[in-house]
């Protein structure tokens, strides 16, 4: 065989391969051709729905159930929104990103196009084609709403129970997925014609996706994501809601804890500068502190000594005041009580109530305005200040730091005065050594905190100056 016709025979075969290639990608073909192929007409059914990113309508996450086995999964999406839903000839296949979701046991599309239309996602099980029922995509005029809005209550400890509002008329079906938050561990997914559910109780469970195997217990003091769709008749996710929860509230903690000595913890919180909804809980951990946890209750009409009122949530932390203090972050607009605590050896600290008032008392954050500076004791400067728009603070914290931020000072007084390494008028300090001297004409600063009798930070000054 010459070289040419080597080429020829290789051309000729390539090219009736991939006419005969089962493969819409590279030979489109539209879906009722698909189906057709297909060896079997007694399609089951995939699980499917859609919703538009949090914020976004030019992305939409398009979920289904992989059923255990299934290959071959494919999106199709309509040629236009105009067409009739059930007609699959107009359906073509689109190649999108995939991801897991809840660990895998879920899988989702991800779509980016502003353009609404109808899809169906199908797959392939023991050799026969499952396809989903048509989803219409809404994404721009009805896109879907995601909040953390649900009561969580705990009849039980590891069997709480979520409650929702229906946030709108057209939902059909609400799908519930609890999952664990630090590795998206599946654990639960059912359906259900009502606004509530309650975890491992089947009563109002119309169809669930846990492969007959009875979801695991809830473990104490493990973070779970409680997830609700919920979905319209023609499979578009109005709402989705998503929480953190966990099991065992502060009274059964302290229950648990009950051999332990309880001493009280140094904590209080302020609103960030500026923001409606961020919230610093600062607490000052004594030296050994461990197992640090932050406790909130769901508003503040509740009794703040009732401590089975008090859930624990996981925020983020970070070292403040030159890392003599630590603070919780709280982005949440909804005012409420709360308490930190800790472990030491045998003794459990733990935080009187803070009253989180951003909403009714923002921390005011001020700089020179309010304070004065009298620097005629050589290296010992007097502070005096007076209050901003709330008077009612009952105590005062100051803080030293040098330029470098490392903590020098850190005193409580009742004063509206503190004289640097004076503590004639102070209440308490936090110093666990004697203040070091300042020294002359090095920059130093000064942070004050005016703490009312619910520990709520009214009033925050910063200040830097020179050592005289």
């Amino acid at each position: 065989m010459t070289f040419k016709n080597y080429l020829i025979a290789l051309f000729v075969s390539l090219f009736f391969f991939s006419c005969t290639e089962d493969n819409d990608v590279t030979v489109p073909r539209n879906l009722q051709e698909y189906i057709d192929s297909s060896s079997t007409k007694d399609f089951g059914e995939v699980i499917a729905c859609a919703a538009s990113a949090e914020g976004s309508t030019s992305l939409s996450y398009v979920f289904y159930y992989p059923e255990e086995g299934a290959t071959d999964i494919r999106y199709y999406e309509a040629d236009s929104l105009d067409v009739d839903e059930t007609d699959f000839s107009k359906y073509r296949r689109q190649i999108l990103t995939v991801t897991d979701v809840f660990g895998g046991k879920l899988q989702r599309f991800e779509r980016s196009n502003t353009e609404e239309n109808w899809c169906l996602v199908t797959y392939k099980l023991n050799g026969e084609l499952h396809k989903s029922n048509p989803i219409r995509l809404k994404n721009v005029n009805e896109p879907t709403t995601w909040t953390d809005e649900v009561t969580i209550e705990f009849p039980e400890t590891v069997m709480p129970q979520f409650t929702w509002s229906d946030f709108g008329e057209d939902n059909e079906i609400y799908f519930e997925v609890i999952s664990e938050s630090e590795d998206e561990t599946f654990l639960s997914g059912t359906y259900t014609n009502d606004t509530f559910f309650k975890y491992l109780d089947n009563t109002n469970v119309v169809l669930d996706i846990n492969v007959d195997e009875t979801p695991e217990d809830l473990v104490e003091d493990t973070e779970y994501l409680f997830t609700m769709m919920a979905v319209s008749e023609d499979n578009w996710v109005n709402t989705v809601i998503e929480e953190t929860f966990i099991p065992r509230n502060l009274e059964e903690y302290l229950e648990v804890n009950a051999t332990k000595t309880v001493e009280v913890a140094t904590a209080f919180a302020a609103s960030a500068s500026g923001s409606s909804s961020l919230s610093y809980i600062y607490y000052y951990p004594l030296v050994g502190a461990s197992d640090m946890r932050y406790y909130e209750t769901v508003g503040t009409s509740v009794d703040e000594t009732d401590f089975s009122e008090y859930r624990r949530k996981t925020l983020t932390d970070g070292a403040v005041l030159g890392a003599k203090f630590r603070r919780y972050s709280r982005t949440d607009t909804e005012e409420c009580w709360s308490i930190i605590t800790y472990v030491i050896g045998d003794i459990l600290y733990k935080s009187n109530p803070i009253k989180i008032n951003i909403d009714e008392k923002p921390t005011e954050w001020l700089t020179d305005e309010n304070v004065t500076i009298d620097s005629s004791e050589r290296l010992q400067p007097k502070f005096t200040w007076i209050d901003g728009t709330y008077d009612d603070s009952v105590r005062y914290l100051q803080v030293f730091t040098d330029s470098e931020s490392s903590f020098l000072s850190g005193t409580f007084t009742t004063d509206k005065t503190f004289q640097y390494y004076d503590l004639s008028n102070t209440t308490s300090n936090i110093n666990t050594e004697t203040p070091p001297e300042l020294i002359f004409d090095d920059e130093y600063n000064f942070t004050l905190m005016g703490l009312s009798s619910d520990n709520w930070v009214n009033l925050i000054i910063q200040q830097s100056f020179i050592a005289e």
